[in-house]
C-alpha cells in the first residue's frame, strides 16, 4: 500500500473514531474519595499538589523503585511498593497512575495482577475544571460536530510526514476514550522534544535569535544545546518569579559567555490587557480566569524582535500568543514549536489557524509523552 493510501486509511479511521466520540466523565465522582497515587517522580509531585489543592485525600504513593517519603505542600506521604499495601485497600481504593514517560497500559496490567481493582490515569482526574487548580490536561474530546470533523480532516491532510498523522491519531484517541494506540513507524520519544530532525536541520542554518515563551527553568535551551544548537541571542520569557530565579541560575551554567541573554518576566498573550495569572505552580503556572493575581499582558509583536525560532509552552494560551505574534512571524519566518495538549483547542483549532495563516511552512506533530500529553506542533519554513 503506497503512503498516500496508507495516510488516507489512518485519517478515515480517525474521523470514524471521532464521529463516535461521546462525553465520558466516569472518574469525576472520585473527586471526594480517598486515593493512592502511583509514581513518585515529577508528575507524582504534581499529582500530590493537585490533590492537596482540591481536597482529595492521598492514602499513600506507590513506586516500584523509590523508597521513603515524598513531600507535598501540606503533608509528607509514605512511598510503598504496590504489593506492600493491604489487599483491602487494593480492592477498595482507586489508584491514579502519575507516570507519563512510559505507556499507561503496562503499568495498569502490573497493578491489576497485584489485585488493584480501580486503576486510572492521573490526568483523568483533571477532566473537569476545578476552581482550586488550573490543571486541565485530562480534557475529553466529547461530542464532535461536522465542522470539527472537517477541521480535523483538513489538519490530517496537511501534515508533512506520515509520522505526524500517526501521532495525531494517537493523541486524539487518548482524549476520546483513553485508548493507547501503537504508533506506526514512529515511537513516542520524550528526549526528542524540540529536537525533531526537520527542526534541527533548519535551526542548524538559522540560529541568530531564539524566543522562548514559557522558559520555566531552561529545559528547552538545554535540550537544544545538547542537540548542537546554540543561538547568538536568547529572549527568555518566564512570568513565574520562582521559575525565573531558577532559570537564571541554570542558564549561567548552560550557555557560553558569547551568547546574549535577555530575561523577561512578562506575560505574553494576544493583546495588551490585564489577566489573571496563577503563580507558584512550577511548570503549571499559567493564565487562569480564577486567579486573583491580575497582571498586564503583552504581545510578541510589541517586543519588536527578529526571531529565527519561537518556542511556546504556556499551559494552554499558545494559540493566543501566536495570534499576538502574527506580524513578527510573517516578517521573519521563524521556525515554530508549541504545545497543544492543555485544552480542547488541541483537537484542531490551535493547529489549523496557524497552518492556514502562514504560507510556505511544513508542519509536523509529535507526542513526546503518554496520557495524551507532550503533544507539540512544529512549523518549519520552506
Amino acid at each position: 500500500m503506497n503512503s498516500n493510501r496508507l495516510n488516507s486509511v489512518v485519517l478515515d479511521r480517525l474521523i470514524h473514531r471521532l464521529s463516535k466520540s461521546k462525553k465520558n466523565l466516569s472518574t469525576s465522582f472520585f473527586i471526594d474519595s480517598e486515593i493512592y497515587i502511583y509514581g513518585a517522580g515529577d508528575l507524582g509531585a504534581l499529582a500530590i499538589e493537585y490533590c492537596e489543592a482540591c481536597g482529595i485525600k492521598i492514602l499513600g504513593v506507590l513506586d516500584q523503585t523509590r523508597e521513603g517519603f515524598i513531600s507535598g505542600r501540606a503533608f509528607n506521604y509514605r512511598i510503598y511498593k504496590p504489593y506492600e499495601v493491604s489487599l483491602f485497600d487494593r480492592k477498595k481504593y482507586p489508584v491514579f497512575v502519575a507516570v507519563a514517560t512510559v505507556p499507561f497500559t503496562p503499568i495498569s496490567e502490573i497493578l491489576s495482577a497485584l489485585d488493584w481493582s480501580n486503576i486510572y490515569p492521573f490526568y483523568s482526574m483533571t477532566t473537569l475544571a476545578n476552581d482550586a487548580h488550573p490543571l486541565s490536561n485530562g480534557w475529553e474530546v466529547g461530542n464532535v460536530n461536522s465542522e470539527e470533523l472537517e477541521g480535523v480532516r483538513w489538519v490530517g491532510n496537511n501534515w508533512s510526514d506520515a509520522t505526524s498523522l500517526n501521532h495525531y491519531e494517537a493523541f486524539l484517541a487518548w482524549h476520546i476514550d483513553c485508548s493507547e494506540l501503537p504508533i506506526g513507524d514512529g515511537s513516542i520519544s520524550p528526549n526528542q522534544r524540540y529536537t525533531i530532525e526537520p527542526l534541527i536541520s533548519r535551526l542548524s542554518r538559522n540560529k541568530k535569535q531564539m524566543i522562548d515563551v514559557g522558559s520555566h527553568e531552561g529545559e528547552s535551551v538545554k535540550r537544544l544545546l545538547d542537540a548542537g544548537i546554540c543561538f547568538a541571542e536568547y529572549v527568555l520569557i518566564e512570568p513565574d518569579s520562582k521559575s525565573q530565579k531558577k532559570l537564571r541560575q541554570n542558564i549561567q551554567k548552560y550557555l557560553p559567555s558569547s551568547a546574549t541573554v535577555k530575561y523577561k518576566e512578562v506575560i505574553i498573550s494576544s493583546n495588551n490587557e490585564f489577566m489573571g495569572f496563577e503563580e507558584g505552580l512550577g511548570y503549571c503556572s499559567q493564565l487562569w480566569s480564577q486567579s486573583k493575581n491580575i497582571r498586564p499582558t503583552l504581545t510578541l509583536d510589541s517586543l519588536k524582535l527578529k526571531p529565527d525560532f519561537i518556542k511556546i509552552h504556556t499551559e494552554g494560551s499558545e494559540l493566543d500568543i501566536l495570534k499576538g505574534a502574527n506580524k513578527t512571524i510573517k516578517e521573519y519566518k521563524p521556525s515554530l514549536a508549541y504545545s497543544v495538549y492543555h485544552n480542547r483547542d488541541g483537537l484542531y483549532r490551535a493547529i489549523i489557524e496557524p497552518m492556514r495563516s502562514l504560507d510556505n511552512y511544513r508542519w509536523y506533530f509529535r507526542l513526546h509523552s503518554y496520557q495524551g500529553t507532550g503533544a507539540f506542533v512544529y512549523g518549519v519554513p520552506n
